[in-house]
């Protein structure tokens, strides 16, 4: 897919110049990498979390890469793991976790690093064989192998699980929203935040309403995003303003 047809909007209501700009940044063009980085996530969080970049590099023999996203309303918090197994056998794996949202801690403002405050916590943890294999095992007895939820819309205001992997040569992208059976069944969640060394207190799911959620992003002027599950990938990627 060309830059110019990944990066296309389509708006739901009439937008200002600005809101035309702000958009273009959140609708995502392709993830290259700096997940920490605030600007360049505005600018690729659409095409991380549908996980292109796994997508594109999953081929015969690869080894095996799990990214898995907790969005736990998303301007309050975002938890974001990425899972890369080792090239040698019984090597184990790398887990790279970005958290990032809610408060911004003005305080550690810096005229040296501008963006600090808004890039979050990030860490890099080496976990051992039994360790990944166990959250392996786990993002599979959680349903991740079976059919994506196609037409379950996710909210940027809800709490929800995206997970896109590649594994023995196979892309394949699932979804778990709350409240709901599959949500609850989840077990992979315990184990990462177990092995999440960013000591970042977990936002805990609870109930929205979206009425009074779309009401209070209209009242303070602020954006908000709905995304759709298809077919082993998103269906849209379209800000809604």
């Amino acid at each position: 897919m060309s830059v110019a047809s990944h990066c296309r909007l389509r708006f739901s209501r009439a937008a200002s110049a600005m809101a035309v700009l702000l958009a273009a940044a959140l609708s995502g063009c392709a993830y290259s990498g700096g997940i920490g980085e605030p600007v360049g996530r505005k600018f690729q969080w659409f095409s991380y979390l549908a996980g292109d970049d796994i997508k594109a590099r999953c081929t015969p023999g690869a080894p095996a890469q799990y990214r898995l996203v907790y969005n736990a309303n998303y301007h309050e918090q975002v938890r974001a793991y990425d899972l890369r197994r080792s090239v040698l056998v019984g090597g184990g794996a790398m887990l790279w976790t970005q958290v990032f949202g809610g408060d911004t801690p003005i305080n550690n403002f810096s005229f040296s690093d501008p963006q600090a405050p808004w890039r979050g916590q990030g860490r890099e943890t080496r976990l051992s064989e039994d360790q990944s294999l166990q959250l392996i095992r786990a993002i599979e007895t959680s349903g991740f192998g079976q059919a994506s939820p196609a037409g379950l819309r996710l909210d940027s205001w809800d709490f929800y699980w995206v997970v896109t992997a590649c594994a023995d040569g196979r892309f394949h992208m699932n979804a778990w929203r709350h409240p709901s059976e599959r949500f609850a069944a989840l077990s992979f969640d315990k184990l990462l935040f177990a092995a999440d060394t960013t000591n970042v207190r977990v936002n805990p799911p609870r109930r929205m309403e979206p009425a009074l959620e779309k009401a209070k992003a209209d009242r303070d002027g602020s954006y908000y995003f709905q995304l759709m599950v298809g077919q082993d990938g998103f269906a849209n990627r379209v800000p809604t303003l």
